[in-house]
């Protein structure tokens, strides 16, 4: 008897053909495919939205509990997940479970400490959005700082003309100093970018050594020193407990007038009260957010009447095919896993 693989169906993917890539397993490698329809609780993109931030924020345990997954995981070898919860009592009830595959770079779904206490693996897909999301975060600064998304609202409103209110300092990124915190899969391609705009790039990165960086083209900062020289400061790392509220009030201090702070990571990696403070009272430029610590925003939200935000709905790992280059990522882990009896791209070595 084969392997016992179970893919779990949710809100994103029920109804389309996207997890069948799975079906394959069974043909190639006499692997047995169980499908299971999950999150049927979830019935609007707006239900959906509460739940995955409320997972993100406080883990698998929070979600209500899949019965299906329940009964399916007892004799389960591979439980293969996208955006939806695998609690730690399934986990715990699963006799033969060898490794949790989540179809994105974080892997809130699962208790991960549990799970290696089980020497159970938990896999990702790593870099799945390096490209668009990079590519939005240049979106973002060029929307910020050149008035795109302002622009276009005023016209919709019929003004043709008037001053914008970053008029002052609306800058070309030629030979600004752009401060990237972090230089993963995502802050790498946005260095690599602004290089291209010929503006010089400040990293902050504490797992890449200060030869690498500068071996990359780049400038090694502190923290502190980054948000002190930037002209803008953009977030790329992952949210952790040591990273929650990375960029506070000490940092933003620390920001000139005409900074603008680029988001498209974790709302939770910047200080919010500290944020808002810094919009609110024009201690820096501006700021362009994808993400936010309540989503969807509450029409009440003071980030909505700002003049000096541009804000979109989570949209920087949107884009048409991204699935596809998920579903690859993954089988291409499973794949050479039943090839090797190795796993790779295991976050809970």
């Amino acid at each position: 008897m084969g392997k016992k693989v179970v893919v779990m169906e949710d809100f994103t993917v029920r109804g389309t053909k996207n997890m069948q890539v799975f079906d394959t397993l069974a043909e190639k490698y006499g692997a047995e495919v169980k499908h299971i329809n999950v999150q049927k609780y979830v019935h609007s993109q707006d239900e959906f939205a509460e739940m995955f931030l409320n997972m993100e924020k406080n883990g698998p345990d929070v979600i209500q509990e899949e019965d299906e997954l329940l009964a399916e995981i007892q004799d389960a070898n591979i439980v293969i997940s996208h955006i939806s919860a695998i609690s730690t009592k399934a986990v715990n009830s699963a006799k033969n479970l060898e490794a949790v595959c989540i179809m994105r770079s974080g892997v809130e779904n699962v208790n991960v400490p549990n799970a290696t206490e089980r020497g159970i693996k938990v896999v990702n897909a790593p870099g799945r959005l390096a490209v668009p999301v990079s590519e939005f975060t240049v979106g973002m600064i060029l929307a910020e700082t050149r008035n795109i998304a302002r622009s276009h609202q005023r016209m919709q409103q019929g003004n043709f003309g008037g001053k914008f209110p970053n008029a002052d300092f609306s800058i070309t990124l030629k030979g600004k100093k752009i401060g990237l915190v972090g230089c993963g899969a995502v802050g790498s391609r946005v260095a690599k970018i602004m290089k291209g705009f010929e503006a010089d790039v400040l990293i902050y990165d504490p797992y890449m050594s200060e030869e690498k960086i500068k071996e990359l083209g780049y400038e090694p900062r502190s923290l502190n020193d980054l948000c002190k020289e930037s002209d803008i400061v953009s977030i790329h790392f992952r949210l952790t407990e040591e990273t929650r509220g990375l960029v506070g009030k000490e940092q933003f201090d620390l920001m000139k007038p005409h900074c603008f702070l680029i988001n498209t990571a974790r709302a939770g990696l910047v200080d919010e009260a500290a944020m808002m403070d810094a919009l609110v009272s024009h201690k820096i430029g501006g700021a362009a957010l994808d993400v936010f610590h309540q989503e969807p925003l509450g029409q009440d939200n003071p980030l909505l009447s700002l003049d000096n935000v541009t804000i979109t709905n989570h949209l920087a790992g949107t884009c048409a095919g991204i699935f596809d280059i998920t579903a690859d990522i993954m089988m291409n882990a499973i794949e050479h896993y039943f090839k090797t009896g190795e796993w790779i791209n295991v976050v809970n070595k």
